[in-house]
């Protein structure tokens, strides 16, 4: 099929990740992310931009499928049987609920689990810079306020995708001026409102049936007015987690020594751990280290960022150099995230090779 076969299904269907088969066996997994991401046009196949297969064996436990979901940051994930068939389709909103009817989901509070401090934007500054801020960041969702910091809103990643691809789907020449208008608007225009939030205060289980019944992937957090933090789906399914994995999540830290603000810090760990998601979906990762060294060239302070990780293939070690602490980090964690892509590539062609014809 096409993107443009394809992604109104999407819509309809409000599914953000969805299986491709051949027959009916799994030879893939395409997201909006994927989407967004290759700038795919409307005759774009969808076996050139689909990530690697991936997914949860149909005979697992819950609490295997909730690790996954954990361990990559996964909005939803195939369900598996014996020889790679489909067997069906597994979402946040399906776990969260089956943790809600039996009674699973841990005694905690929003502020033991919310992410803080937010990222957010003004209600009058561009989708352009909505966009730049979700990718920089890697989130999919961005609180919106007023000139008062008051929460307002909230634009989702989702608002700017569909949009952006209706443009391109609908209009064959002469899309980039109207894609280009569109991105230049004002966050308020487009962003949900009023949102829904959740207050420090409320139990976690409240605000996963609000996540399930409302069918979003996070909320705002609110004190009074003001945003605090942002919980997600995620964030409730990784309350449940934390009970039942013995191996610790490898998280990425800054050094101690290096002077960033706690935005950065946030910023840092939450692009590392969104790229690990990734490449734990296609290795097995054992062990994972960022160093981030600050230094001067030309009178002006530069990042160097070493990325060292190890899986079940081996060593691999990539480094970024520049201005910017996240774009550096970003290039170092693109280099890593090609190199596993190439390596489980080579790996297969030799097994594929091997096979007894």
């Amino acid at each position: 099929m096409s993107i443009g076969d394809v992604l109104p299904k999407m819509r309809d269907l409000r599914v953000r990740v969805v299986p491709v088969v051949s027959g009916s066996r799994l030879v893939g997994v395409l997201s909006y992310r994927d989407i967004l991401m290759s700038g795919a046009g409307r005759m774009t196949k969808v076996r050139s931009i689909m990530s690697q297969p991936y997914g949860v064996d149909v005979m697992g436990s819950i609490d295997d499928a909730v690790s996954k979901f954990v361990l990559w940051k996964a909005k939803a994930l195939p369900v598996v049987g014996k020889g790679n068939e489909l067997a069906g389709y597994l979402s946040r909103y399906d776990l969260i609920n089956f943790l809600l009817r039996n009674g699973l989901m841990p005694s905690k509070y929003v502020e033991d689990v919310m992410t803080t401090p937010p990222t957010t934007i003004r209600d009058d500054e561009s989708l352009a810079r909505a966009r730049w801020l979700m990718l920089r960041n890697g989130i999919s969702r961005l609180p919106v306020i007023d000139s008062s910091d008051n929460i307002d809103g909230v634009i989702s990643m989702t608002d700017i995708v569909e949009r952006i691809y209706f443009i391109r789907l609908t209009r064959r020449r002469g899309f980039e001026q109207f894609e280009e208008e569109f991105l230049a608007a004002p966050v308020k225009d487009f962003m949900s409102s009023p949102p829904i939030c959740s207050s420090v205060g409320d139990s976690l289980e409240s605000v996963a049936r609000t996540l399930a019944e409302r069918r979003v992937t996070g909320l705002p957090v609110v004190k009074g007015s003001k945003v605090v933090g942002v919980v997600s789906g995620i964030d409730v399914l990784k309350a449940y987690a934390e009970q039942l994995i013995s191996k610790k999540l490898i998280e990425a830290k800054i050094p101690e020594s290096l002077r960033v603000d706690e935005l950065s810090k946030s910023q840092v760990e939450t692009l590392v751990n969104e790229y690990l998601s990734d490449i734990r979906r296609i290795v097995n990762v054992i062990n994972f280290r960022v160093s981030v060294k600050e230094e001067s060239k030309g009178g002006r302070k530069r990042y160097v960022i070493r990325s060292k990780l190890t899986t079940n293939l081996g060593v691999m070690t990539t480094e970024g150099v520049g201005w910017d602490l996240l774009s550096s980090l970003r290039d170092s964690l693109e280099k890593l995230e090609e190199r596993v892509k190439k390596s489980v590539s080579r790996v297969r062609e030799v097994r594929r090779k091997a096979k007894p014809k």
